[in-house]
């Protein structure tokens, strides 16, 4: 006879329900399927990259390279502290720039900022699942070492969900052999139960293995069973669902419960909108949808008729809303200088032998100190600083915002570029443009805490309005 008790309770149920069920039951109302499994529990929080805040601090600058040079030595083998070198209109300017990462939800900084995950020694049983409340749900429970059947099925509160066993699937596996045993970190020889107990066979007496004649080994068994619950929703909320297991003689071995909650959908919102337009699509002909009735690549995608609404953002079951950024162009300002120079936060024009460039006029691609420590080096929320984008600000959800007004690259900019020849004279080229968008965008970004995979993430989406429109003749988009 087949054994199956080394395999996962995921496993285990698939595969007697694949070896058991009839054809035409394998799948066949195409429900969605959870399980209840061993597992090794996640023992900490882990976080959105980001989440994770990059923080550049300029510790040293001169413009003499031997100063410097001393400088930099004291930080010989600290991989915090970079060399930076940069030329401006012909000036070298040197830095010793220390990076310092930080988690934006904790606070901690260095090598704690961005834990990986890390996991319990012992697996233990499912303790939680969440369901979604368009339809049934099967709940498949692996059975194993002895077990083969599921008794005293109920659920704590049936108006939330009714559990009732789907017989058209899974299966049993009986056989006289005794359960597999594995081998823990410590040397022990084990086998466990389908409530997740960890049943401990005593070594040999040369200590090279089990003994196979100790009482714990010759009570085991290897049978084992697929049993299918079948989860009705009736509404959102929370259930325990619990019942007996019984081993193949009869007699029953243990009990098993877990919590399931009903929620809408396995979605972080369960309402996202702006201006009473909801900005997710919940079910198809959703005409609530903003973007109801258009076609994905349409202009008009995402397009508001609103330049100010009330934003609500409310998490479904399973999720926190943990903070709200909303994030625009702003009007241009002036500006003077045809390059930028992101360690001085300066822009400035270029000359040489051969010829010079400049340029004057207004513009928002300008750079964002996002964390408001004076400088426009650092990498907040994902974005860096100096790459001028968006600005954003904090926001409630319930709040009336305004929607962007500019798009990414709006202004009105003179450029003019002199070509030099000693012989020839200098030729210059003066350009006159116009920068403009149809559309702007806003940005809302959403941070979450997902409360079973024990994560904080980040999702944002993006919203247009119609775009104000610099004057004069306009040259590019």
């Amino acid at each position: 006879m087949r054994k199956f008790s080394k395999i996962g309770a995921t496993a285990l149920a698939l595969a007697l329900s694949v070896a058991f069920a009839t054809p035409s039951s394998v799948n066949a109302a195409g429900y969605p399927i959870r399980y209840i499994e061993l597992e090794k529990e996640k023992t900490n929080v882990t976080y959105s990259s980001k989440l994770i805040t990059e923080d550049n601090t300029i510790i040293y600058q001169t413009t003499d390279y031997k100063a410097f040079q001393a400088e930099a030595a004291k930080y010989s083998g600290d991989s915090t502290v970079k060399r930076v070198t940069t030329t401006v209109k012909g000036n070298k300017t040197y830095y010793l720039v220390r990076t310092t990462v930080k988690n934006e939800i904790s606070g901690a900084t260095g090598s704690d900022a961005d834990p990986k995950a890390t996991y319990a020694e012992e697996e233990t049983l499912t303790k939680r699942i969440y369901i979604n409340s368009d339809g049934p749900t099967l709940l498949g429970v692996g059975l194993r070492n002895g077990d083969v059947a599921i008794k005293k099925l109920k659920s704590s509160k049936n108006s939330v969900l009714t559990a009732t066993i789907d017989r058209s699937k899974g299966g049993v596996a009986k056989t006289d052999e005794n359960a597999d045993i594995e081998k823990d970190k410590n040397g022990n020889y084990y086998y466990r139960t389908s409530t997740g107990q960890k049943i401990i066979i005593p070594k040999n007496a040369k200590g090279t293995g089990y003994d196979k004649e100790s009482a714990e080994y010759k009570n085991s068994n290897g049978s084992a069973a697929a049993v299918y619950i079948k989860l009705t929703p009736k509404r959102c909320g929370t259930s325990k669902v619990s019942f007996a297991v019984y081993n193949k003689y009869g007699k029953q071995t243990g009990k098993i419960a877990v919590k399931i909650t009903v929620r809408s959908d396995g979605d972080v919102f369960k309402t996202f909108s702006f201006g009473g337009k909801s900005l997710i699509q919940k079910h198809y002909g959703d005409k609530n949808y903003i973007n109801y009735g258009r076609k994905v690549n349409s202009y008009d995608y995402n397009l508001s008729t609103k330049k100010k609404g009330r934003l609500v953002v409310k998490a479904n079951k399973g999720y926190k809303i943990v903070k709200i950024l909303v994030g625009t162009y702003e009007k241009p300002k002036s500006i003077k200088g045809v390059d930028y120079d992101k360690y001085s936060n300066t822009y400035y024009d270029v000359d040489s032998e051969y010829g010079s460039s400049s340029a004057k006029g207004k513009t928002n691609a300008t750079p964002h100190d996002y964390n408001g420590d004076g400088d426009v080096l650092d990498k907040v929320y994902g974005n860096y600083e100096y790459n001028r984008g968006m600005k954003y600000k904090t926001v409630k959800s319930g709040k009336t915002i305004k929607l962007g007004q500019y798009g990414s690259n709006s202004g009105k900019w003179t450029t003019t570029e002199v070509d030099k020849d000693a012989k020839l004279g200098n030729k210059t080229t003066t350009i006159d443009e116009v920068y403009y968008s149809d559309y702007a965008p806003t940005n809302i970004m959403v941070v979450y805490y997902d409360i079973e995979d024990k994560y904080y993430g980040v999702t944002s989406t993006t919203i247009y309005a119609k775009a104000k429109q610099p004057k004069g003749k306009k040259s590019k988009k």
